[in-house]
């Protein structure tokens, strides 16, 4: 993961600024997409016009996602290894369609993005925790007309929100940074 690249934390996400999303695939169980108890594991983003497509994992802990940028060429195996459609209870990979809540991105233009990563240190109930900087908690595009939120909504796979108030769980032990030019 190029987590540090050039000592910034996720700085290499302000790749994205400027670039329109093209395609969607969520990764999800197999049975009933839309009615799985289950959400979807992992988010697969490509953009027009860039040789990069964003992987969005959920993570184990319920409260953390795996975030990096992959060369396009690697994409058509990704979408391979998660698709096994005829195997009961595994992943299949979805194209997302415009009418989903994730959907809304499919043709808009990211002004910026903005993520949340573990303090180094926080406190919950008393007990001091090492944050977990190679993971992410959670990341919001922006675009001209939408804010929509990706996170790790529970135990059961991500989260995706339009809102722009998403109670976001342990706010407390992260921090916010974004891709905007002027905070880079």
């Amino acid at each position: 993961m190029n987590f540090q690249l050039n000592g910034k934390t996720g700085i290499w996400l302000n790749k994205l600024n400027g670039k329109t999303v093209d395609k969607i695939y969520q990764v999800d169980y197999n049975n009933d997409r839309h009615n799985d108890d289950y959400l979807p594991w992992i988010f697969l983003i490509t953009f027009a016009e860039f040789d990069q497509y964003l992987k969005i994992e959920g993570d184990f802990d319920g409260s953390h996602l795996k975030i990096n940028l992959r060369e396009k060429s690697l994409l058509k195996n990704e979408l391979k290894e998660n698709n096994l459609p005829n195997e009961l209870d595994l992943w299949q990979v979805y194209e997302t369609k415009s009418d989903e809540k994730l959907g809304r991105l499919l043709g808009q233009r990211i002004d910026f993005v903005e993520f949340g990563v573990d303090k180094d240190e926080f406190e919950i109930n008393g007990t001091k925790i090492k944050g977990q900087k190679e993971f992410f908690n959670f990341i919001r595009f922006y675009c001209k007309n939408l804010n929509l939120t990706v996170f790790e909504g529970s135990l059961t796979g991500l989260g995706v929100s339009d809102d722009k108030h998403v109670k976001l769980n342990f706010e407390e032990t992260f921090e916010i940074h974004n891709t905007n030019k002027n905070n880079c």
